[in-house]
């Protein structure tokens, strides 16, 4: 496979971008009938062309004014700039404003090239070119290399192909892949085929067949077909102009939708940035309302200084920006903002927190730009700020916070884990301190739990799990770090024994006197516990140890070792004796109502002294 390089037109109107794409690649891009009549591209066109062992594809986006929001979106996504300028005219008006796009967008290689050389004298062009000089100095393309054209008679364009090749050697193919999101720009119907969307697919691979989601209305659809390059593909790769055919009716898919992996990308209205002002705008108070252009999205913004009350042009600040809708950012990602009124360029930047929940407050000024300079530190420093934030941090959202792929997600996390910053468990992610305690929690439960109910093996499993509020995994993983030790239901300390203290052994003997008095007559639970003036939890502790001890339940009964070992010791004799017994018999042995004789019967036989036949008569278990 080629390699794809996408280059970007960029200019004021009437500059020979169109033509300039056409005497490259044959093609067109003016493919609209209005841009026919009028002589000029309203929507991006898309050509391409191949130049040794690149593929080449060039958006022609437009120049007009009215039209600089089609700009913003065709610039998304392109590896360098072809930033035209007519010998005729020189910089104007909208030649500022692509520039400030194609800075704000973070484009950082280009070629400058100076079209309609075949209508002014080398004098007039050597002046341009000065101007043109002074006019880049100190922006992305001071040192871009300059190239003469003519689009009509062909002159220049064999050194213009060589400084493609040149910039597309320069341009590192080894970007690291994330996950793949097309931007929609174009939203069509193809007879016989249905749903067709285009876009500068970027991040990763998107495959023939495979399920994706169309943001924000979040319906799915099967990619039906792939193109690039007018061929067809089984996948498209980053950077590639694509055509995805879909299985939803047009009406279903607009301009500014993304199409992305199922279940990645999560809404918001809040985004943490850095926000940079344009040279040639004017000063910027604390808050001010914006168009917010995203990827191919225009949405209605306010932009809110965190660090400061004023931005000078130039200058670069963190803001917090707040939408009027819901939309799908992602970290790292560029952005271009506009004046409403009137709709100019005025600058850009980057986002830091794509699901910012809180609102700034200027009482929190210090708090905010701690944070976000935190996050403007790469992404290391973003996923621990990320992770202190936002604990227990989900790993699923690490794709969109740190915009890498859900695979990486997981080893980008273990590698902090492994040198002791953070903890991952249970598909969640804590910091090393808030492990630390946990662990310390964990102890502190327990110890009080035995200082509570020393008469209790330990406290229940799904009990300290719950106090804690953490998953199976960390759950082990706490128990382990703390010294604990779990056996069957119970997590107690290491070598801890069950006893009496002061206060159960002073119910203890309560509870023997009220048995003693009852004789075979067992007392029932309840009115023991009603007898003990005790609380529910002090009592089935001491309960559960005293039955470690010898004592048994017979249904709702409690019986002491001693009156049970004399129930069994009659109760074997007398079936020596008659060889079998009735209930009617074991009542006279005792002295005891039915409601006694059925529990009590029932706890033989369940300790294996005595068996039941099909008559209902006991007889001994030999």
């Amino acid at each position: 496979m080629k390699k794809v390089v996408t280059i970007g037109t960029a200019g004021h109107i009437d500059h020979g971008k169109t033509s300039l794409v056409k005497r490259l690649t044959g093609v067109d891009t003016d493919r609209l009938k209005e841009e026919k009549q009028r002589g000029m591209t309203i929507e991006p066109g898309f050509a391409h062309f191949f130049l040794d062992d690149y593929l080449i594809s060039i958006v022609d986006v437009p120049g007009h004014e009215k039209f600089i929001k089609n700009m913003v979106a065709g610039a998304h996504g392109i590896d360098g700039v072809l930033f035209v300028i007519a010998a005729d005219e020189g910089v104007m008006p909208q030649t500022e404003e692509h520039l400030t796009v194609c800075e704000m967008l973070g484009i950082e290689r280009g070629i400058v090239v100076l079209t309609k050389i075949d209508t002014v004298d080398e004098e007039w062009l050597e002046l341009v070119e000065e101007d043109v000089r002074g006019f880049l100095k100190g922006t992305f393309l001071e040192n871009a290399p300059f190239v003469k054209v003519s689009s009509r008679t062909g002159e220049g364009f064999d050194v213009l192909k060589e400084e493609i090749k040149r910039l597309a050697e320069s341009i590192s193919r080894q970007k690291e892949e994330t996950f793949p999101r097309l931007p929609v720009d174009r939203v069509f119907t193809v007879k016989g085929f249905g749903t067709v969307v285009t876009g500068t697919l970027s991040g990763g691979r998107l495959s023939k067949g495979e399920i994706v989601e169309i943001l924000p209305s979040k319906l799915e659809s099967k990619i039906k077909n792939l193109q690039t390059a007018g061929a067809d593909v089984e996948v498209a790769f980053p950077g590639q102009r694509t055509a995805a055919n879909l299985t939803v009716p047009k009406e279903k898919v607009q301009r500014g939708n993304i199409l992305t992996l199922p279940g990645i990308l999560n809404p918001s209205r809040v985004v943490d940035v850095t926000f940079t002002l344009s040279k040639t705008a004017t000063p910027v108070e604390k808050r001010i309302k914006v168009h917010f252009h995203y990827l191919t999205l225009m949405a209605e913004a306010e932009i809110v200084l965190v660090d400061r009350d004023v931005l000078n042009p130039g200058e670069r600040c963190f803001a917090q920006v707040i939408f009027d809708r819901e939309i799908y950012p992602v970290y790292g990602d560029n952005f271009v903002v506009r004046t409403i009124s009137p709709g100019r360029v005025i600058g850009g930047g980057t986002i830091l927190h794509p699901l910012e929940k809180r609102r700034y407050r200027k009482k929190f000024a210090a708090i905010f730009t701690e944070k976000l300079k935190a996050l403007s530190g790469g992404k290391e420093n973003a996923f621990l700020e990320f992770v202190k934030e936002m604990e227990p941090l989900k790993i699923n959202l690490l794709p969109q916070l740190l915009n890498i792929s859900p695979d990486k997600a997981r080893t980008f996390a273990q590698k902090f884990e492994e040198v002791g910053k953070v903890i991952v468990s249970d598909g969640f992610i804590y910091t090393a301190e808030t492990f630390n305690r946990l662990v310390e929690k964990a102890l502190e439960i327990v110890e009080d739990y035995h200082g509570r109910y020393p008469v209790a093996e330990g406290i229940n499993r799904e009990t300290l799990k719950s106090l804690l509020n953490v998953g199976d995994e960390l759950f082990l993983r706490i128990i382990s770090s703390s010294g604990l030790e779990e056996e069957g239901k119970v997590i107690r300390r290491k070598e801890f024994v069950p006893h009496l203290d002061e206060k159960f052994s002073n119910l203890k003997e309560k509870l023997d006197s009220e048995l003693k008095k009852s004789g075979f007559s067992a007392p029932t639970l309840n009115s023991l516990k009603e007898k003990l003036n005790t609380s529910s939890e002090d009592f089935h502790a001491l309960l559960s140890f005293l039955k470690k001890g010898g004592y048994k339940t017979a249904g709702d009964f409690l019986l002491s070792p001693e009156i049970y070992r004399d129930i069994e010791r009659k109760t074997v004799d007398l079936l020596k004796q008659k060889g079998e017994i009735t209930v009617g018999d074991f009542k006279e042995l005792f002295n005891l109502s039915r409601k006694h004789a059925i529990p009590y019967l029932e706890l033989l036989d369940a300790e294996g002294v005595t068996v039941r036949d099909s008559s209902g008569k006991r007889k001994l278990n030999v």
